[in-house]
Protein backbone atom coordinates (compact mmCIF):
# COMPACT_ATOMS: atom_id res chain seq x y z
CA UNK A 1 0.00 0.00 0.00
CA UNK A 2 1.39 3.38 -1.03
CA UNK A 3 0.99 6.07 1.59
CA UNK A 4 4.10 8.21 1.03
CA UNK A 5 5.46 9.18 -2.39
CA UNK A 6 8.91 10.72 -2.79
CA UNK A 7 9.15 12.99 -5.84
CA UNK A 8 12.76 13.74 -6.79
CA UNK A 9 12.87 16.82 -9.00
CA UNK A 10 15.30 19.45 -10.21
CA UNK A 11 12.62 21.59 -11.85
CA UNK A 12 13.91 20.82 -15.36
CA UNK A 13 11.76 19.98 -18.38
CA UNK A 14 12.19 16.18 -18.00
CA UNK A 15 11.05 16.48 -14.38
CA UNK A 16 7.70 18.04 -15.31
CA UNK A 17 6.13 14.71 -16.26
CA UNK A 18 7.36 13.19 -13.01
CA UNK A 19 5.86 16.07 -11.04
CA UNK A 20 2.48 15.67 -12.75
CA UNK A 21 2.41 11.87 -12.34
CA UNK A 22 3.48 12.04 -8.69
CA UNK A 23 0.73 14.52 -7.88
CA UNK A 24 -1.86 12.39 -9.71
CA UNK A 25 -0.78 9.28 -7.81
CA UNK A 26 -0.77 11.09 -4.47
CA UNK A 27 -4.24 12.47 -5.12
CA UNK A 28 -5.74 9.19 -6.32
CA UNK A 29 -4.08 7.01 -3.68
CA UNK A 30 -4.65 9.60 -0.92
CA UNK A 31 -0.93 9.51 -0.21
CA UNK A 32 1.42 12.14 1.15
CA UNK A 33 3.65 13.76 -1.47
CA UNK A 34 7.20 14.60 -0.43
CA UNK A 35 8.94 16.80 -3.02
CA UNK A 36 12.70 16.52 -2.76
CA UNK A 37 15.07 19.00 -4.37
CA UNK A 38 18.76 18.18 -3.96
CA UNK A 39 21.28 20.99 -4.31
CA UNK A 40 24.12 19.17 -6.02
CA UNK A 41 27.21 19.74 -3.88
CA UNK A 42 29.38 19.04 -6.92
CA UNK A 43 28.02 22.12 -8.71
CA UNK A 44 29.01 24.27 -5.78
CA UNK A 45 32.54 22.86 -5.81
CA UNK A 46 32.87 23.03 -9.61
CA UNK A 47 30.97 26.09 -10.97
CA UNK A 48 31.85 25.26 -14.59
CA UNK A 49 29.30 22.40 -14.41
CA UNK A 50 26.50 24.76 -13.42
CA UNK A 51 23.59 25.69 -15.69
CA UNK A 52 20.80 27.47 -13.85
CA UNK A 53 18.91 28.77 -16.86
CA UNK A 54 17.31 32.04 -15.80
CA UNK A 55 19.45 31.94 -12.66
CA UNK A 56 22.77 31.68 -14.55
CA UNK A 57 25.68 33.43 -12.88
CA UNK A 58 29.29 34.23 -13.91
CA UNK A 59 31.81 31.47 -13.28
CA UNK A 60 33.86 33.83 -11.12
CA UNK A 61 31.10 34.17 -8.58
CA UNK A 62 31.91 33.13 -5.04
CA UNK A 63 30.68 29.81 -3.68
CA UNK A 64 28.39 31.60 -1.25
CA UNK A 65 26.61 33.34 -4.11
CA UNK A 66 26.38 30.08 -6.02
CA UNK A 67 24.69 28.47 -3.06
CA UNK A 68 22.28 31.39 -2.84
CA UNK A 69 21.41 31.01 -6.53
CA UNK A 70 20.82 27.29 -6.10
CA UNK A 71 18.75 27.94 -3.00
CA UNK A 72 16.60 30.48 -4.85
CA UNK A 73 15.92 28.07 -7.67
CA UNK A 74 15.13 25.23 -5.30
CA UNK A 75 12.70 27.34 -3.30
CA UNK A 76 10.97 28.50 -6.47
CA UNK A 77 10.48 24.90 -7.64
CA UNK A 78 9.23 23.69 -4.26
CA UNK A 79 6.88 26.69 -3.87
CA UNK A 80 5.39 25.96 -7.30
CA UNK A 81 4.83 22.31 -6.44
CA UNK A 82 3.33 23.17 -3.06
CA UNK A 83 0.84 25.56 -4.67
CA UNK A 84 -0.19 22.90 -7.19
CA UNK A 85 -0.56 20.21 -4.51
CA UNK A 86 -2.57 22.53 -2.29
CA UNK A 87 -4.95 23.32 -5.15
CA UNK A 88 -5.43 19.58 -5.74
CA UNK A 89 -5.99 18.82 -2.07
CA UNK A 90 -2.81 16.71 -1.78
CA UNK A 91 -0.87 16.51 1.48
CA UNK A 92 2.52 18.04 0.66
CA UNK A 93 5.92 18.11 2.35
CA UNK A 94 8.80 20.10 0.79
CA UNK A 95 12.33 18.80 1.31
CA UNK A 96 15.51 20.69 0.41
CA UNK A 97 18.80 18.89 0.84
CA UNK A 98 22.44 19.35 -0.21
CA UNK A 99 24.63 16.49 -1.39
CA UNK A 100 25.17 14.07 -4.26
CA UNK A 101 21.64 13.66 -5.72
CA UNK A 102 21.47 9.86 -6.07
CA UNK A 103 22.80 9.33 -2.56
CA UNK A 104 20.36 11.78 -0.99
CA UNK A 105 17.42 10.33 -2.95
CA UNK A 106 18.38 6.81 -1.87
CA UNK A 107 18.60 7.90 1.76
CA UNK A 108 15.23 9.67 1.63
CA UNK A 109 13.63 6.67 -0.09
CA UNK A 110 13.92 4.71 3.15
CA UNK A 111 11.02 6.73 4.53
CA UNK A 112 8.83 6.40 1.41
CA UNK A 113 6.81 3.73 -0.39
CA UNK A 114 7.62 4.89 -3.92
CA UNK A 115 10.13 7.16 -5.66
CA UNK A 116 9.04 9.12 -8.75
CA UNK A 117 11.57 10.88 -10.97
CA UNK A 118 12.14 11.98 -14.58
CA UNK A 119 14.11 9.82 -16.96
CA UNK A 120 16.86 12.43 -17.32
CA UNK A 121 17.70 15.53 -15.33
CA UNK A 122 19.02 18.92 -16.29
CA UNK A 123 22.64 17.81 -16.22
CA UNK A 124 21.83 15.13 -18.84
CA UNK A 125 20.79 17.61 -21.49
CA UNK A 126 17.05 16.88 -21.64
CA UNK A 127 17.51 14.05 -24.13
CA UNK A 128 14.31 12.16 -24.87
CA UNK A 129 16.12 8.83 -25.22
CA UNK A 130 18.73 9.42 -22.55
CA UNK A 131 18.77 7.92 -19.08
CA UNK A 132 20.39 10.17 -16.52
CA UNK A 133 23.15 8.73 -14.36
CA UNK A 134 21.20 9.75 -11.26
CA UNK A 135 18.23 7.63 -12.39
CA UNK A 136 20.44 4.62 -13.05
CA UNK A 137 22.10 4.85 -9.65
CA UNK A 138 18.87 5.47 -7.75
CA UNK A 139 17.28 2.46 -9.46
CA UNK A 140 20.13 0.30 -8.19
CA UNK A 141 20.20 1.45 -4.56
CA UNK A 142 16.77 2.85 -3.61
CA UNK A 143 14.99 1.06 -0.78
CA UNK A 144 11.64 1.09 -2.63
CA UNK A 145 10.34 0.83 -6.22
CA UNK A 146 11.34 3.67 -8.56
CA UNK A 147 8.89 5.06 -11.11
CA UNK A 148 10.69 6.73 -14.04
CA UNK A 149 8.81 9.01 -16.42
CA UNK A 150 9.62 10.32 -19.88
CA UNK A 151 9.24 13.89 -21.11
CA UNK A 152 5.47 13.77 -21.60
CA UNK A 153 2.80 13.13 -18.98
CA UNK A 154 -0.20 10.92 -19.72
CA UNK A 155 -2.66 9.74 -17.12
CA UNK A 156 -2.21 5.97 -16.69
CA UNK A 157 -5.05 3.93 -18.16
CA UNK A 158 -3.54 0.47 -17.87
CA UNK A 159 -0.82 -1.35 -15.94
CA UNK A 160 1.55 -3.51 -17.98
CA UNK A 161 3.69 -6.06 -16.13
CA UNK A 162 6.69 -7.84 -17.58
CA UNK A 163 6.83 -11.11 -15.64
CA UNK A 164 9.54 -13.79 -15.74
CA UNK A 165 9.05 -15.40 -12.34
CA UNK A 166 12.27 -13.97 -10.88
CA UNK A 167 12.31 -12.57 -7.32
CA UNK A 168 12.34 -8.98 -8.58
CA UNK A 169 9.50 -9.69 -11.04
CA UNK A 170 7.50 -11.27 -8.21
CA UNK A 171 7.95 -8.12 -6.15
CA UNK A 172 6.89 -6.12 -9.21
CA UNK A 173 3.74 -8.26 -9.41
CA UNK A 174 2.88 -7.41 -5.81
CA UNK A 175 3.58 -3.70 -6.39
CA UNK A 176 1.38 -3.69 -9.48
CA UNK A 177 -1.46 -5.35 -7.57
CA UNK A 178 -1.27 -2.57 -4.96
CA UNK A 179 -1.37 0.08 -7.69
CA UNK A 180 -4.23 -1.64 -9.51
CA UNK A 181 -6.31 -1.70 -6.33
CA UNK A 182 -5.61 1.93 -5.55
CA UNK A 183 -6.01 3.29 -9.08
CA UNK A 184 -8.80 0.97 -10.22
CA UNK A 185 -6.86 -0.04 -13.34
CA UNK A 186 -6.63 -3.38 -15.18
CA UNK A 187 -3.34 -5.26 -15.40
CA UNK A 188 -1.88 -6.90 -18.48
CA UNK A 189 0.70 -9.56 -17.58
CA UNK A 190 3.24 -10.30 -20.30
CA UNK A 191 5.79 -13.10 -20.25
CA UNK A 192 8.38 -13.39 -23.01
CA UNK A 193 10.20 -16.64 -23.63
CA UNK A 194 11.27 -18.82 -26.52
CA UNK A 195 9.52 -21.62 -24.64
CA UNK A 196 5.90 -20.54 -24.98
CA UNK A 197 4.61 -23.20 -22.59
CA UNK A 198 6.81 -21.75 -19.88
CA UNK A 199 5.68 -18.23 -20.71
CA UNK A 200 2.04 -19.30 -20.55
CA UNK A 201 2.59 -20.98 -17.19
CA UNK A 202 4.17 -17.79 -15.83
CA UNK A 203 1.36 -15.48 -16.92
CA UNK A 204 -1.21 -17.85 -15.46
CA UNK A 205 0.74 -17.89 -12.21
CA UNK A 206 0.62 -14.10 -12.06
CA UNK A 207 -3.03 -14.02 -13.13
CA UNK A 208 -3.93 -16.34 -10.26
CA UNK A 209 -2.33 -13.96 -7.77
CA UNK A 210 -4.15 -10.96 -9.25
CA UNK A 211 -7.45 -12.82 -9.18
CA UNK A 212 -6.99 -13.54 -5.49
CA UNK A 213 -6.54 -9.80 -4.99
CA UNK A 214 -9.74 -9.10 -7.02
CA UNK A 215 -7.69 -7.27 -9.65
CA UNK A 216 -8.76 -7.40 -13.29
CA UNK A 217 -6.01 -9.29 -15.10
CA UNK A 218 -5.26 -10.16 -18.72
CA UNK A 219 -2.40 -12.30 -19.99
CA UNK A 220 -0.12 -12.53 -22.99
CA UNK A 221 2.64 -15.07 -23.59
CA UNK A 222 4.97 -14.32 -26.50
CA UNK A 223 8.36 -15.26 -27.88
CA UNK A 224 11.21 -12.96 -28.77
CA UNK A 225 13.38 -10.45 -26.95
CA UNK A 226 11.82 -9.34 -23.62
CA UNK A 227 12.79 -5.68 -23.92
CA UNK A 228 11.68 -5.39 -27.56
CA UNK A 229 8.33 -7.04 -26.86
CA UNK A 230 7.57 -4.87 -23.83
CA UNK A 231 8.54 -1.69 -25.67
CA UNK A 232 6.32 -2.64 -28.61
CA UNK A 233 3.34 -3.38 -26.36
CA UNK A 234 3.51 -0.26 -24.20
CA UNK A 235 1.29 2.71 -25.08
CA UNK A 236 1.85 6.24 -23.76
CA UNK A 237 -0.91 5.74 -21.18
CA UNK A 238 0.51 2.40 -19.97
CA UNK A 239 2.48 2.24 -16.74
CA UNK A 240 4.99 -0.54 -17.38
CA UNK A 241 6.39 -2.45 -14.38
CA UNK A 242 9.40 -4.73 -14.50
CA UNK A 243 11.80 -6.42 -12.12
CA UNK A 244 14.84 -4.17 -12.30
CA UNK A 245 17.37 -6.91 -12.88
CA UNK A 246 15.34 -10.02 -13.76
CA UNK A 247 17.36 -13.19 -14.28
CA UNK A 248 20.11 -11.48 -16.30
CA UNK A 249 23.73 -10.89 -15.35
CA UNK A 250 24.24 -7.69 -13.39
CA UNK A 251 27.52 -5.89 -13.91
CA UNK A 252 28.97 -3.40 -11.50
CA UNK A 253 27.40 0.06 -11.91
CA UNK A 254 25.24 -1.01 -14.88
CA UNK A 255 21.55 -1.83 -15.12
CA UNK A 256 20.57 -5.18 -16.58
CA UNK A 257 20.35 -5.03 -20.38
CA UNK A 258 16.57 -5.49 -20.52
CA UNK A 259 16.01 -2.81 -17.90
CA UNK A 260 18.37 -0.36 -19.59
CA UNK A 261 16.84 -0.80 -23.03
CA UNK A 262 13.28 -0.50 -21.72
CA UNK A 263 14.17 2.70 -19.87
CA UNK A 264 15.78 4.25 -22.91
CA UNK A 265 12.98 3.45 -25.37
CA UNK A 266 9.77 3.28 -23.30
CA UNK A 267 7.06 5.68 -24.45
CA UNK A 268 5.42 5.80 -21.01
CA UNK A 269 6.43 5.58 -17.34
CA UNK A 270 8.41 2.57 -16.14
CA UNK A 271 8.24 1.16 -12.61
CA UNK A 272 11.48 -0.51 -11.58
CA UNK A 273 11.30 -2.99 -8.72
CA UNK A 274 14.45 -4.63 -7.36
Amino acid sequence: MIRRILLATDGSAPAMAAEALAEYLAYTLEAELVALYVKDARLIRFPELLDLGAFSVPLTVRHEELEEALEARARAVLDRLEASAKAAGVAFVPALRTGVPYRVIAEESRAADLVVMGRAGEAHGHEVTGVGSTVERVARVAAVPVLVTGLDYAKPERLLLGYDGSPSATRALHAVADLAEGLGLPVWVVSVSEELEQAEALVQEAAGYLSARAVRGHTRAVGGDPAEQLIELQQRSDLLAIGAFGRGRVRELLLGSTTELVLRRAVGPVLLVR
